[in-house]
């Protein structure tokens, strides 16, 4: 009997990379992009402290990070390496771990670092004295300050492997984040979201999914990081026999349980979720957030215009935006003559809610071509493993009723058995609540019940319990 459940909870992208970095900015899987602070983050400088003082800045550090009386938890880690320092950086709230820091400056007391995201760059400064890091941090216009302590102890997290694998001439490298024990254990694999991202952006989920027994694979998007070739070169069909060589690999170790390995993808990701799903047998489970179920370019068109505030312009500038964008899209996925959409531009350029049209080599024009024909539906007819999808009510980057409806459809006019839909009242694409209504600063907030309900339904299909290992099984291949 073929079953679908849709709930709502209590009270984030383009298909196609963004257009211009500062359209959108949001977090994501998750790499952070509607934050200052998440996509990267790099310390900049060079190490010239004795000894004796190099070595009070290893460890752990918690601590605020407080702008405009909002204050942020944090903790950051620093450690060696070689003449110098790396380390990460977490926050609970931001759903982010191990963010990486490259380079630091140490010159005590003094310390510099500074923190690069999608559109922003913060710059960090502060004096180390007496076991406590304190300072200032500015942000374009915007200011704030920071206190760091050292911790006592150290942070406890489910042990992390190094994997590296292959898709034909490709090598992609990641980590696989493991509970405790020694297995067999059920597994899941994160799909990428759009853009470069690195396995970083998806380790606060993993570690998640850890502690609740599931082992996770977390990689570099080909082009990120450690893994080789170029996302930028990739349509989706690339990007999908990635996923299934990381499905493979995780499949092939001893310590997991081949029958009980599922996928996770938010945006982009969730949209190539099926994709996935009908290249790989006996798939565990799909998790597809915030997915779209319509054409690539009718979901640009959607997002583009989100992203302008058509909604809130004028009749005249409305008019004039959905003009341009549809101008925009048509280039890009069509590949329409550049005439029209320079007629468009020239109508509203000037406009404060407008952004220019990538440059004629930006690689945004190549990537849209390449989705340009991807249909989602088509994927999810075929798609036999339980499925939930995760929708924000308030996503800007999703048509989220009409995705839903149509994936549903989908899915369940064929050899689809089992189908959950879980809504989150308020949240946006990265199931985030919005901002204050006043306008003022906050840093982003969870909505009540996310990741817990996501986790809480894999943990059910692969009947698995915090830390507890499965029955062994053979790999038998894919």
């Amino acid at each position: 009997m073929k079953q679908i459940r849709v709930t709502r909870g209590m009270c984030n992208e383009l298909i196609a990379p963004r257009p211009m970095p500062d359209l959108i900015a949001w977090i994501g899987y998750e790499p952070m992009k509607n934050s200052t602070l998440v996509a990267s983050v790099l310390l900049i400088g060079l190490l010239t402290s004795p000894v004796c003082a190099q070595a009070k800045l290893v460890g752990a550090w918690a601590g605020k990070w407080v702008r405009d009386g909002a204050a942020l938890d944090v903790v950051m880690t620093f450690v060696r390496a070689g003449d110098g320092y790396t380390g990460s950086f977490d926050s609970e709230q931001l759903r982010v771990i191990g963010i990486p820091i490259k380079k630091l400056s140490y010159i005590p007391p003094n310390v510099r670092w500074t923190v690069v995201g999608d559109a922003t760059t913060t710059i960090f400064e502060g004096e180390l004295r007496d076991s406590v890091l304190r300072g200032q941090f500015r942000e374009g216009k915007a200011e704030g300050s920071f206190a760091l302590t050292r911790m006592e102890d150290a942070i406890k997290r489910p042990r992390e492997e190094p994997i590296s694998f292959r898709n034909g001439d490709v090598a992609l490298a990641g980590s696989v984040v493991l509970p405790d024990g020694t297995g067999p254990f059920a597994g899941v694999v994160f799909l990428h979201g759009s853009g470069a991202e690195g396995r970083h952006a998806s380790r606060f989920l993993a570690v998640q999914f850890a502690r609740r027994g599931v082992a996770a694979l977390i990689y570099d998007k080909r082009g990120v990081g450690e893994s080789k070739g170029d996302w930028r070169t990739a349509g989706f069909e690339e990007l999908v026999h990635d996923s299934v060589a990381a499905v493979n690999a995780l499949r092939s170790r001893a310590d997991i349980a081949c029958k009980q390995v599922g996928i996770h993808g938010h945006s982009q990701g969730g949209t190539i979720a099926p994709w996935v799903a009908t290249r790989v047998k006996d798939l565990a489970f799909v998790v597809a957030s915030a997915a779209s179920g319509i054409p690539a370019e009718e979901c640009e068109i959607f997002s583009v215009e989100n992203s302008l505030g058509v909604g809130t312009l004028s009749a005249a500038d409305a008019e004039l935006a959905r003009e341009y964008v549809r101008a925009l899209v048509s280039t890009a996925y069509r590949g329409t003559p550049r005439g029209d959409l320079e007629t468009a531009w020239k109508k509203v350029k000037g406009k404060s809610w407008v952004f220019p049209p990538p440059a004629e080599k930006a690689s945004y024009w190549a990537l849209s071509r390449r989705i340009a024909d991807f249909d989602p539906l088509v994927h999810w007819r075929q798609v036999a493993a339980p499925t939930l999808l995760v929708y924000g009510e308030s996503d800007e980057r999703v048509p989220v009723r009409r995705s839903a409806a149509r994936i549903a459809g989908a899915y369940l006019t064929s050899t689809g058995a089992q189908l959950d839909v879980k809504f989150f009242e308020g949240a946006d694409h990265t199931f985030r609540l919005s901002s204050k209504k006043d306008g003022s600063f906050d840093w982003p907030k969870s909505v009540p019940g996310y990741p817990d309900a996501m986790l809480d339904w894999v943990s059910r299909q692969t009947n698995t319990v915090e830390n507890r290992p499965l029955p062994k099984k053979p790999y038998t291949g894919p």
